[in-house]
């Protein structure tokens, strides 16, 4: 999967699509969210950028690239299309108008009616989105403990060093919220983890002998 292109932009079309040069011979059309699209022409047309990139299937039949400045919009961008009712093109509406940090708050501090600022998103929409990204944000661990959205990252960045040593997706997240602490850093909680996992690689370890 895609993380990061690095290349010279070298043009943006209307309303939220540039075009960024890799090489001599590779372009990608990108799709960012509407408020960087100022940003990008003023300091990065013609120039080299940088963007953590998500990329998507659509219809079966083509792929949709999209861009961001930040890892952490990256990530949110990728939970935001685990929702049953959110396509890439609301996520990243919604990532237009809030940053990460402001869209956890409006959620922590339940603001619904701050949703309705997002384009398409009228008084009810705001209400029934609230309830999608409620589960999103405020996901309990196995202990009952709220998990606080700057852990958030953490848990996404433990999740992706552990399945990187081979584990599936589904039982690192059910290890990972079974050892979960408020305390814990990135390095104490894969940690943590690997302990818990420590008997099952034992076993692989004989059986593969």
């Amino acid at each position: 999967m895609l993380y990061q292109l690095k290349g010279i932009v070298k043009e943006i079309n209307p309303p939220n699509k540039l075009v960024l040069q890799s090489n001599q011979f590779i372009f990608w059309e990108i799709f960012i969210p509407l408020n960087l699209v100022s940003l990008v022409k003023e300091n990065f047309l013609e120039r080299e950028a940088l963007f953590f990139v998500v990329p998507i299937l659509r219809k079966n039949e083509y792929i949709e690239i999209y861009g961001f400045i930040t890892k952490e919009e990256r990530e949110l961008f990728i939970k935001l299309n685990t929702l049953s009712k959110m396509g890439p093109k609301l996520a990243l509406n919604l990532l237009s108008v809030f940053s990460p940090e402001i869209l956890r708050d409006i959620i922590l501090n339940k603001k619904i009616s701050e949703l309705s600022k997002v384009p398409g998103i009228g008084p009810k929409r705001a209400e029934k989105l609230y309830l999608e990204l409620k589960g999103l944000f405020l996901k309990p661990s196995q202990k009952g403990i709220i998990i606080p959205p700057e852990k958030e990252i953490i848990l996404e960045e433990a999740k992706s060093c552990l399945m990187s040593l081979g584990f599936q997706s589904k039982e690192v997240e059910k290890v990972l919220y079974e050892v979960f602490e408020e305390t814990d850093t990135l390095d104490t909680l894969v940690k943590k983890a690997l302990k818990k996992f420590s008997p099952k690689l034992k076993e692989e370890t004989f059986a593969g002998d």
